[in-house]
């Protein structure tokens, strides 16, 4: 690929960039090598870089994209205070508190419960992702089963030690 159209593909993805509301107060930087698209600078949150990442995805003429974007932490932002975040931005989302829990571990948010659809989960995600201090989120959640179990589920989920493929050794068969 020519100097040219690299020089081009840049100003084309710095434009773009500078002109979207949300993202081009962060003074992001695109620099483009070999049609390879090179991102830097800094956001507040991880749906912001994930914006970021779409948004250029759809430039054409890239070869790759590495997106080094980083997500600020407002200097030390703490599990639980991350976690607080999430909650908010759950709350605000109509996001089922007593369906969903949150659990923050170095700025990777783990969501958990249970849910009554995709599209709620989906919902959590991307919520969570909209708090501060948020660098990932890992969804647990799992959809909710409605149908009624049988004697034998019930008793099966209720018992930690059962075993699908016994082991002569343990004598469980």
């Amino acid at each position: 690929m020519s100097r040219q159209s690299d020089k081009n593909l840049q100003a084309q993805v710095q434009a773009l960039i500078d002109k979207t509301n949300g993202l081009k107060d962060y003074g992001i930087k695109a620099l483009v090598q070999n049609g390879e698209l090179h991102l830097n600078g800094v956001v507040d949150t991880l749906h912001e870089r994930r914006q970021l990442q779409e948004l250029v995805s759809r430039v054409p003429g890239l070869k790759s994209i590495e997106n080094g974007v980083t997500i600020s932490t407002d200097g030390q932002i703490n599990d639980g205070e991350v976690t607080s975040e999430v909650y908010e931005e759950l709350e605000l989302n109509d996001v089922n508190l007593k369906n969903i829990g949150v659990e923050s571990i170095d700025g990777t948010v783990y969501l958990r419960g249970r849910a009554d659809s995709t599209a709620e989960i989906q919902n959590a995600m991307e919520a969570a992702a909209r708090a501060r201090g948020v660098k990932n989120v890992i969804s647990q959640v799992e959809l909710r089963d409605d149908r009624e179990l049988s004697l034998q589920e019930i008793f099966h989920s209720q018992v930690n030690n059962d075993r699908e493929n016994p082991n002569p050794k343990d004598r469980l068969f």
